[in-house]
């Protein structure tokens, strides 16, 4: 469900900016869409996607203070670490995962390990649960060739839990904490 969303907010985006030399995108209501999509682009990790709607949104507002806070946090957040840990772990592909009624942790221990074997060493992901309802949360997957950012999601959605990318870990907390 997630590509999905992400690609109605895309073409959103694309159809507002390419509206904006009409005048369309003028109209507060959009913008105040495109800071929305923006805001929860940030708010889950995502600073890429958050940077790009966000920076239309200064386009066509550029005194809007809220945007200009969110959009000076991002450029720290990506300066400092060249992107964000989501486009890091999206880069890793996994063949095969198999959790067969494992506990969250067991299932993050997991990730942790086919994603440091695919990456060769490179990648391993800092994952924290917050929520310690969640440590007894079992899960079983069976997944193959999918993104560790895609497995991650799906663990998280397995668990009743919501995955957010902070500057350097994966927070597990409850979904009902949005």
């Amino acid at each position: 469900m997630k590509p999905f969303l992400q690609c109605i907010g895309v073409r959103l985006a694309f159809i507002l900016m390419m509206g904006a030399g009409l005048g369309v995108a003028n109209d507060s209501a959009d913008i105040e869409s495109l800071f929305q999509m923006g805001r929860a682009a940030y708010y889950k990790g995502d600073y890429e996607q958050a940077h790009q709607l966000l920076s239309m949104v200064e386009q066509q507002a550029p005194k809007h203070q809220e945007t200009r806070i969110l959009l000076g946090d991002i450029r720290l957040k990506l300066k400092a670490t060249g992107s964000s840990l989501k486009k890091k772990y999206e880069s890793v592909q996994l063949t095969k995962i198999e959790f067969n009624e494992v506990t969250l942790p067991e299932a993050l221990d997991g990730l942790r390990a086919l994603s440091k074997a695919a990456s060769r060493g490179t990648i391993v992901p800092n994952f924290i649960v917050t929520d310690k309802a969640l440590q007894s949360k079992v899960i079983t997957l069976s997944l193959t060739d999918v993104p560790l950012t895609g497995a991650i999601d799906y663990v998280a959605r397995m668990a009743g839990a919501r995955a957010s990318y902070d500057l350097h870990a994966v927070l597990f907390s409850a979904a009902s904490s949005n």
